[in-house]
């Protein structure tokens, strides 16, 4: 049986779990890094991707200062630092330092990536619109990063699920990751 939410501000719960990622702002010399839920691929041609920032956070001036980020997806083991990097604000932490998150020099971009993440996209900012209480970024994805042991068919980039232990939030500070037994191929 369905039943009505009392307060529908909480509708975004229905559509957790969600991956998790780190976003990089900033530069390789002065790095931030925040967890995010909200993003999401746009497009295929170009290759675009959005990413949801309250212009509250240090991450909102970073991106608008510097036009690029680095969006990492981070192994369920860093699941609390996932976490922590969310906990903090890049004004009063540095939190590479904090969280000993190690840093790589991008390729196309000024921010950095996280040398531990599974995989990681440079996006160079091309819009931006105001939603709501957000800003939602559009960057074009300028560069790709995958560990290759964490990858099933290299040519197309497909993650395998029992290597590539993601981080997703459930919310109220819960965290899981894919179980690989639940798997289904459809043809």
């Amino acid at each position: 049986m369905l039943i009505s939410l009392e307060d529908v501000r909480q509708a975004y719960h229905l559509t957790y779990p969600k991956l998790t990622a780190i976003i990089v702002s900033g530069t390789y010399e002065k790095p931030n890094a925040m967890a995010v839920s909200w993003h999401t691929h746009l497009s295929f041609n170009p290759p675009l991707y959005g990413v949801s920032i309250s212009p509250k956070r240090y991450t909102y001036e970073l991106i608008n200062r510097y036009g690029d980020f680095s969006v990492n997806f981070m192994p369920f083991g860093m699941a609390e630092v996932v976490w922590l990097t969310g906990s903090y604000s890049g004004r009063e932490v540095n939190k590479f330092e904090k969280f000993r998150l190690m840093k790589l020099r991008a390729r196309k971009i000024t921010a950095p990536i996280i040398a531990q993440c599974l995989a990681a996209l440079e996006c160079k900012v091309v819009d931006k619109f105001v939603t709501g209480d957000h800003v939602f970024f559009v960057g074009e994805i300028v560069h790709a990063w995958v560990r290759e042991d964490t990858i099933l068919d290299k040519k197309r980039a497909l993650l395998s699920p029992d290597k590539a232990q993601q981080v997703y939030y459930l919310g109220e500070g819960i965290f899981l990751t894919i179980d690989a037994k639940t798997e289904r191929k459809f043809e």
